[in-house]
């Protein structure tokens, strides 16, 4: 699963350096901007502005979300183009959360898929990647401040893993999800998510558990919840991610 995703960033990196190169002159280029686009994506690329360009990206994501990959069928593009149009007046930085959330919910499928902690791994190396090209050159992996695509992530994953709102967490969650992280993905990741696991609590709680000790994960901070959201998804969302955690648009603002 590691090598599939890693052809993915080679082909996403070589679509956003051909991007970056047409608009240096004329348009600057926000800091996670370097992140749209969907895998495979064969539309009009080099036709769209970069935020235009993301909004395709979305709407592919709710297409393929509603209707499965585009398999030729005239309707598919149909609903492509009408969720394009619904899309219209999204601001950037709506249309990069959807994005990511889509990168870190496939990191999560993966997992389960692989029932392997590299495709959370390789996704949070992207991330940083992305901030290292996009936002400060030396950003230390697994440090948020200043890396706006890990921030992101990370509030995307905050807001999966709250206990509120209609799918509360489980108490027992407290201690299944860390020995199922350790039983399917190994040891060390089961210790990071026994450390990160207060996240699912109290608000106290999830103060602690973004505090010194999750400091010292460095890129396994991220990849933990990560871990963390495929333990509650195997135990108790029937293994779909796309079930059990929400979507953007689904969120209330």
């Amino acid at each position: 699963m590691a090598r599939k995703q890693q052809g993915r960033g080679q082909k996403r990196a070589a679509k956003v350096a051909a991007r970056k190169r047409k608009v240096r002159q004329s348009e600057p280029l926000r800091p996670v901007v370097n992140l749209p686009g969907l895998d495979g994506w064969e539309g009009p690329v080099e036709e769209l502005t970069p935020v235009d360009e993301m909004r395709y990206a979305v709407a592919e994501i709710r297409t393929v979300r509603a209707l499965g990959p585009h398999d030729g069928n005239p309707e598919w593009l149909e609903v492509l183009q009408a969720n394009v149009d619904v899309l219209a007046d999204a601001r950037e930085n709506e249309l990069v959360v959807e994005i990511l959330d889509d990168r870190v919910r496939r990191a999560v499928r993966d997992t389960l898929d692989a029932r392997s902690p590299e495709p959370a791994r390789e996704e949070v190396r992207c991330l940083v990647e992305s901030d290292g090209e996009m936002g400060d050159p030396d950003v230390v992996p697994g440090d948020i401040g200043g890396a706006p695509a890990q921030g992101m992530a990370l509030a995307i994953l905050l807001r999966w893993l709250a206990n509120r709102g209609p799918r509360p967490v489980p108490t027992a969650a407290r201690t299944r999800v860390p020995a199922w992280v350790a039983d399917t993905l190994g040891a060390r990741p089961g210790e990071v998510a026994a450390t990160l696991i207060g996240i699912t609590g109290s608000e106290e709680e999830r103060r602690a558990a973004l505090g010194p000790a999750a400091d010292e994960l460095g890129e396994d901070f991220l990849a933990g919840l990560m871990w963390i959201a495929a333990g509650l998804v195997a135990l108790y969302g029937d293994g779909d991610p796309d079930t059990y955690l929400a979507f953007p648009e689904d969120v209330p603002a």
